[in-house]
């Protein structure tokens, strides 16, 4: 499965984006996270159970030193894996 997303188009630059990656709407179970670079669009997420719904959602996040703030997370994005 591939997720993907605009670049946020804030003024301030952001660091990085963070993805999760569920099999339940409240994000508990099977909860998979990643981080990527701000310079990317898109993510590849491989090793997924077929015939299963997953939920997904990004947010943005900027760091300053060793404190990072985050922004709001995005829509909840439901995609079944067909194969």
């Amino acid at each position: 499965m591939t997720v993907t997303w605009k670049k946020n188009s804030a003024k301030e630059k952001v660091t990085s984006y963070e993805i999760q990656l569920a099999k339940d709407k409240k994000f508990k179970k099977g909860l998979k996270k990643k981080t990527v670079k701000a310079s990317k669009k898109s993510l590849t997420v491989k090793k997924l159970k077929s015939k299963k719904k997953y939920y997904v959602r990004i947010r943005a996040f900027k760091k300053v030193g060793n404190t990072k703030y985050y922004g709001a997370w995005s829509n909840v994005k439901t995609v079944k894996k067909v194969k």
